[in-house]
């Protein structure tokens, strides 16, 4: 029995020795460092751009008076429906009335004149000069009476279609001035939706000389108000000039009135746009990551790395190309998908080799 302990003594020792090592060896590795980590969104959704726009009704007149003179009639207010030939407004006619008297009865002299001209003509008492005068003179006086008949009808605004009256913006009895508005008109059933692209934007639309870069998307999503509701609107029209004051081009979008929601003049909207539609291929995987996501700490040190987590805890170089920096971030285009997983700090401070474990930020802090 004694010589079977002392034969296994020398096995009991190699086996402690052994464990030691290896509980060295396992403490001695260092831990797994916390890495912050973004994940990258679809490029679809990257690409999905809003911008501000407001509503117009696509018809609509700013009516208003030929001539000057003093309010005596409205018979309009603002949200009144009207027909074509409705009177809206009408100012003192007193002169044009007087004006057209004078012209009827210049016209029924010259008339009478031309008659008795035509009478002395066949019978030779007078030559044809003379009676060619009085037909002039009977021409004359017919289109001043054809004027003086307009010059009244101009005293006296009427709707020049069906519509709703958007606004008044004068009073009764106010002296109004030739081309002042009196009245807004609008026509109900479809809506324009006015926004403003960027110039630089429309920079980065490929050049296509059979169509403009508006006409290149397919359609418009516009969202009223707070509502999250999308409406579905065509281009209608839009500005080949930027403003001066914005850069940016005028686009016009058009609809249908919807039946679901009261839609007035100048109330807010929302255009959103898929720019994925109208920017190349290559635009569409640009990734904007913050400065501190890229690496040139690879075999290559001029080569811009970004490290994409490999579950469960090791991280992966993907080499890319470094754009501008924008408001959103630096522009970076790679072998990257969306949903990847990637380092965003500090990645100048870890490596292939390393162990890694995703940040995890604490309640509370």
């Amino acid at each position: 029995m004694r010589n079977t302990v002392i034969r296994l003594i020398p096995a009991l020792l190699a086996l402690l020795l052994a464990t030691g090592d290896a509980y060295a060896e396992s403490h001695n590795e260092p831990l797994p460092r916390p890495v912050k980590l973004m994940t990258l969104e679809a490029s679809g959704a990257a690409l999905q751009r809003q911008f501000p726009a407001r509503v117009e009704a696509t018809t609509r007149s700013n009516l208003s008076f030929r001539m000057a003179g003093e309010l005596l009639e409205i018979n309009v207010s603002p949200g009144q429906r009207v027909t074509e030939g409705t009177l809206i407004a009408r100012i003192d006619d007193r002169n044009m009335r007087s004006e057209l008297d004078s012209a009827r009865s210049r016209l029924e002299l010259a008339r009478a004149t031309h008659e008795r001209m035509r009478y002395t003509l066949e019978r030779g008492a007078i030559s044809q000069a003379r009676f060619d005068e009085s037909e002039a003179e009977l021409r004359a006086a017919r289109a001043t009476f054809e004027q003086a008949e307009e010059q009244l009808e101009n005293t006296q605004l009427r709707a020049p279609y069906d519509g709703v009256i958007a606004q008044v913006p004068v009073d009764n009895r106010q002296i109004v001035q030739v081309q002042e508005t009196v009245a807004v008109i609008q026509q109900p059933g479809q809506l324009d939706v006015i926004f403003h692209l960027p110039q630089q934007i429309v920079q980065q639309i490929p050049r296509n000389d059979e169509v403009t870069p508006f006409e290149m998307a397919m359609a418009f999503e516009v969202r009223f108000g707070n509502s999250e509701k999308p409406y579905l609107a065509q281009l209608a029209s839009y500005t080949t000039q930027a403003s001066a004051q914005s850069l940016a081009y005028e686009v016009t979008l058009r609809l249908p009135q919807p039946d679901d929601i009261t839609l007035l003049d100048g109330m807010s909207a929302t255009v959103r746009l898929d720019l994925g539609q109208l920017l190349p291929a290559s635009e569409s995987l640009v990734w904007h990551l913050p400065p501190d996501a890229i690496s040139y700490q690879g075999e290559n040190s001029e080569q811009a790395v970004v490290w994409r987590f490999q579950a469960p805890n090791r991280l992966e170089a993907v080499p890319v190309e470094v754009g501008r920096l924008t408001s959103k971030g630096l522009e970076v285009s790679g072998e990257l998908a969306a949903n990847d997983r990637v380092v965003a700090a500090g990645a100048h401070r870890v490596s292939a080799d390393m162990r890694v474990t995703p940040w995890e930020k604490e309640q509370g802090l």
